[in-house]
């Protein structure tokens, strides 16, 4: 296969972005197309011991080791197989980002824009599963409603959306960070109709929330708004933002959605995670791996569940200690690695991106306290976009010194010399002058 160009380039890497949007049979086919392309087309050294791609190797050999020692099948398929799968797709969607994209900052600016915009798809979904108008169902809309109502993971039929993934808590997920990009866009858009429309769209996006009646997702927002506003440096007013935002859910416990109450739904949670818990307990080590979960879970509880419904304790469960210190390893280094790219930046814009990754990744997280959305194919790409993201943007900022991620704008100090005679005193003091202004200047990026 010929070197892909860099249009080439751009249209797959849109493409795992849109199918996030769609469906969740198609980021699969999309991960497996840029596997391919990076298999034929990477040509530079591929580095083993990088974030996060160690961290998605490590994940590989535990799988093999874990289904090595406890084997297991669904449908004469080794289950083994399928994590190895899944995470020999991050590890190479990784080098494709690093090797072959390479956006600049700006360019992923771009790209979450767009996917912002293309959100809209999603809380039109919902919006239309919730109005339920027969009418529709004869419209050009009537094939996509009824794909979207025939393939729900919903445990139960209920009033709630289910939105493009066909469960209405993986929607809600999608939902947060499209609502945590509609506060990053307020804050980069310049005019000011544009800054309105953006909190107009966060509205929408919280009414599309509501509308899947998920309560872990009000907490998982509400966590990823704090950390976006915290990484912005207004540290004394995340502090009040959070402190009145707890007084209000304390005071004012209805203004969570759901008809059934939280007790009831934290009672079934219970049941659920002590279950899991004692199966982590006896498998500590190297973990039972996915869908062998479930049939653990149904010989001993008595019904299927696919999942542990909180992400630290499904990843214990599933892939042991080691697997959980991996994971945590990763969200530490994503964590360290944003804030440092945060610091190196020089424009706000840059500031405000890196701080809106890190959200999304720890929004994903605290909804992942009530849920395991990270286990489905279109969040589970989307958390993994974040974080590779996240890595490569810190190494072309904070590691490739002096090759900074773009160029200086015209007019900008400093980037267009004054040329003066070059005998005249006038020209030797701006020259020194300008020497020491760019040295500040290299020495404050390197800080």
């Amino acid at each position: 296969m010929k070197e892909l160009n860099r249009l080439a380039i751009k249209r797959l890497t849109q493409l795992l972005y849109l199918s996030i949007l769609l469906s969740p049979f198609l980021p699969p086919v999309a991960l497996l197309m840029t596997a391919l392309a990076t298999l034929f087309t990477v040509r530079e050294k591929w580095m083993f011991n990088r974030w996060p791609e160690k961290i998605f190797l490590s994940f590989i050999i535990l799988s093999l080791v874990s289904w090595l020692v406890d084997p297991s099948w669904i449908y004469g398929i080794p289950i083994g197989v399928i994590p190895m799968a899944m995470f020999a797709l991050y590890y190479l969607l990784s080098i494709w980002i690093r090797h072959k994209v390479k956006w600049s900052w700006q360019e992923v600016q771009t790209m979450y824009l767009q996917f912002w915009l293309g959100g809209l798809f999603v809380a039109l979904i919902v919006f239309i599963q919730q109005l339920d108008w027969p009418v529709l169902n004869h419209s050009p809309l009537g094939p996509i409603l009824h794909f979207y109502n025939e393939f729900r993971w919903q445990s139960e039929w209920s009033v709630r959306s289910v939105g493009t993934t066909g469960n209405s808590n993986l929607t809600a997920a999608l939902l947060i960070c499209f609502a945590l990009m509609s506060i990053y866009a307020s804050s980069v858009l310049q005019k000011a109709w544009q800054k309105v429309a953006a909190f107009c769209v966060f509205m929408l996006y919280c009414v599309a929330i509501w509308c899947t009646g998920s309560r872990g997702a009000w907490v998982g927002l509400v966590i990823g708004l704090i950390v976006q506003l915290w990484m912005t440096g207004h540290r004394k007013r995340t502090v009040t933002i959070t402190l009145a935002i707890i007084l209000l859910a304390y005071c004012f416990p209805e203004i969570i959605p759901r008809q059934d109450t939280l007790g009831s739904t934290i009672r079934v949670r219970l049941e659920v995670w002590t279950v899991a818990l004692q199966i982590f307990r006896e498998h500590w080590l190297l973990g039972v791996l996915p869908l062998h979960f479930g049939q653990i879970f149904a010989k001993k509880a008595g019904f299927y569940i696919y999942h542990a419904h909180n992400i630290f304790l499904g990843i214990a469960s599933e892939y042991g200690i080691i697997g959980l210190a991996l994971f945590l390893a990763l969200i530490y280094m994503t964590i360290r690695r944003a804030r440092r790219w945060r610091k190196a930046a020089n424009r706000k814009e840059e500031k405000r991106l890196a701080g809106m990754l890190i959200s999304q990744t720890i929004a994903l997280l605290g909804h992942g306290m009530y849920d395991y959305p990270i286990i489905a194919p279109q969040v589970g790409l989307m958390f993994m976009l974040s974080v590779i993201m996240i890595h490569a943007q810190y190494e072309r900022r904070c590691t490739s010194k002096p090759e900074w991620s773009e160029q200086q704008k015209e007019g900008q100090k400093g980037s267009k010399p004054v040329i003066l005679h070059k005998n005249s005193i006038s020209a030797i003091l701006f020259n020194v002058k300008n020497y020491i202004h760019q040295r500040v200047e290299l020495y404050r990026k390197r800080a």
